[in-house]
């Protein structure tokens, strides 16, 4: 873990699960901070924007002044955008619809002519009806199917509830194909998305930082990058013997020990 200058971290499980913060994860991040490292969050959580996550760092009295940030919702308005997908029907929350409009995507969750995509991404108002208009757009209409990211369930305080993937299977199962691409990690895709944008163009310089082995782990080795798992999250141990983190530590307050 020596000569690092990039820390990439996923959020929810590493710096705070649901409205509770990793015991010392603010200081952590600032002592980071103030010894050089550049810091990029990467999460596949598409129901804020990267604004709203900047206001829950805020929120949760972090200082995200020099944050670089990254989710699945930023990530799937720069793909339609990057395949001149200018109409979109979207199934997920505020923050998908405020990035897709951010790069001037026309987004609905009511069927009409012309829609050009769907993206599907965590919805806690999910319903038959986006389903069906979704298919229809898919399955008719010759539609883009995209889904903003695979997780099956989302970490809240203190238990599991259903994630974005849950609602992209239940639409590929009806359409009976698979979604065009699903955006979020374990897909390198966001990961090099915030390297252009951190500037880092040697990714042995940088680190990858998660609690998911089948998500985060998986990530940063599809990247080419060193990564660490932490403990406070999400445990998919089973998955160790195919899965393997470079580094594996307690929480993100012990980062000091390793990195050098």
């Amino acid at each position: 873990m020596e000569n690092k200058r990039f820390l990439l971290l996923d959020c929810d499980g590493v710096v705070w699960r649901g409205k509770q913060v990793i015991y010392g994860a603010q200081k952590t991040l600032q002592e980071l901070q103030n010894i050089g490292f550049k810091l990029g969050f990467v999460t596949n959580n598409s129901s804020l924007s990267r604004e709203g996550f900047r206001r829950k760092f805020t929120s949760l009295d972090f200082d995200p002044e020099h944050y670089f940030i990254v989710n699945s919702a930023y990530g799937a308005a720069i793909y339609l955008k990057e395949h001149d997908h200018k109409r979109s029907f979207v199934i997920g929350e505020k923050g998908l619809v405020e990035e897709l409009q951010i790069q001037s995507i026309y987004t609905t969750d009511i069927y009409e002519m012309n829609l050009d995509s769907v993206v599907i991404g965590w919805d806690r108002q999910l319903t038959w009806r986006k389903l069906a208009d979704a298919m229809r757009i898919i399955l008719y209409d010759n539609g883009l199917f995209l889904g903003t990211n695979p997780d099956n369930s989302y970490p809240i305080e203190d238990f599991l509830v259903p994630g974005a993937g849950a609602g992209i299977a239940a639409l590929s199962t009806a359409c009976g194909k698979e979604p065009d691409r699903i955006l979020g990690k374990p897909d390198r895709y966001l990961i090099d998305l915030i390297c252009v944008e951190m500037n880092c163009t040697n990714y042995s310089e940088a680190v990858f930082i998660g609690d998911r082995l089948s998500t985060d782990i998986a990530a940063g080795i599809n990247a080419g990058m060193d990564t660490i798992l932490v403990q406070t999250g999400i445990s998919d141990h089973h998955l160790k013997e195919k899965i393997i983190p470079s580094v594996e530590i307690e929480s993100i307050n012990e980062i000091f020990s390793i990195l050098t």
